[in-house]
Formats: structure tokens, sequence, C-alpha cells
């Protein structure tokens, strides 16, 4: 999907990453050396005498990866420059040419309404950088998340040990996938009591159990 930025003829890509794809929490991200030492970014900076504009440039890349989403910059003059860490208007309008090269308006998505968002984005490096990192940061939460529920799923089953539920209800693994995310979603321990009401609630059972007092809570 593309688009045209408002006023311009400009067509405009959809960022790859929407928003509440966040790498905030990650403390480093990769330099490619080769590509940056090769740039035509680099050799305009020394070119025209503007080597601080490097740093700067450096400064804004550092920032959006703390930007929702990854990646991405505001458009605005004003919030550029603060990230920028300028102490004015002006000095950013003389350094922007420069530290900004390589960035372009993009569309990013918003995931709840639907709606798109113009921001800045650099197609190149950042964008690379960013949808790996994110792809394996999205691994690593499926992993974590597999994880908590096969815990989950280990105590109900305790439980339901423990309270004389059939075995065929125990080894029936959708029902006690329901039961977790239904744990999950409602943040209740996993007790005697409330298994009872979730089995109910959850899979309509209103079969006999051990009756709670005789139940080892473990």
């Amino acid at each position: 999907m593309s688009d045209l930025i408002e006023g311009q003829n400009v067509p405009a890509d959809v960022w790859p990453l929407r928003r509440g794809d966040t790498l905030s929490s990650h403390d480093w991200f990769p330099f490619f050396t080769h590509r940056f030492l090769g740039s035509r970014f680099l050799s305009r900076c020394v070119m025209l005498g503007r080597r601080e504009d490097v740093g700067t440039a450096v400064i804004l890349w550092t920032e959006s990866m703390r930007q929702d989403p990854a990646g991405t910059l505001p458009g605005d003059d004003i919030d550029l420059a603060d990230l920028a860490r300028f102490r004015s208007i002006e000095d950013w309008q003389e350094a922007k040419e420069n530290v900004l090269h390589g960035w372009v308006p993009v569309l990013v998505e918003d995931a709840r309404t639907g709606e798109y968002e113009t921001r800045l984005g650099h197609p190149g490096i950042i964008e690379a950088i960013v949808t790996d990192m994110n792809k394996r940061k999205r691994g690593r939460d499926a992993a974590r998340e597999a994880g908590r529920l096969a815990l989950k799923k280990h105590k109900i089953r305790t439980k339901m040990r423990d309270m004389g539920v059939q075995e065929y209800i125990i080894k029936d693994d959708r029902a006690i996938t329901a039961l977790a995310e239904h744990f999950e979603h409602s943040e209740l321990y996993i007790t005697p009591d409330n298994v009872r009401a979730a089995m109910a609630e959850v899979l309509g059972y209103t079969g006999e159990v051990t009756p709670i007092s005789a139940a080892r809570d473990r």
C-alpha cells in the first residue's frame, strides 16, 4: 500500500512496524560500519565541512529506536530539534538537510483504529534494523507466552486431580487450554475454588468433584 503525503505529490510507503511495535527496552542496535563508511551521507558531511552533523544524525538514529513505532521520527521541526538536542530551531534548521539525509515521509498504521499517520522513516539501514529486531522480539515474546501458558496448564491439571475431576477431562488439551487462557485474562490465582468456578463458567461443567475442604491445595 502507498498513499500521497498531504499537500505533496510524493508517494509514501507504509512502515513495516505499526503503532505499539517498540524496541524501547533494548539498549543497543546493530551498526553496519561498512555501509556507514561508504555512505553518501558521510561523504556529504565531510565535503561540506559539517562533520558535526554526523554526531547529530547518530543521535536521531538512536532516538528513533525509542520511538513508537521503532525506527521512525516525528515530522515536526520542534520535536526533531528537541530529540537532536538543539537549543534553538534556527540551529536545527541549519543542520536539518544533512542530518535527515535518507529520511522520508512514511505511513504508520494504528492497529487499534486502522488509521494511518505520517511520520519519518529511513527505508535503508534503519528499516532493515528495526524489522529484524522486532521479528526477533516477537519470537521471544511468543516463547515466553507459551511458557506461561504451559505452566498454568500444569497447575490446573494438578488441582483438578486433587479435586477428583475425571481423567478424560484432565487430558482434554482444548479444555485445559481454555481454562488456562481464562486464568491468564482474569489474573485469578489457580486455587481449587477458582478452578471449580472456571470449569463451570468456561466449560459448563456441573459434575461432582471432591469437596474443596478435602482437596489438597498446592
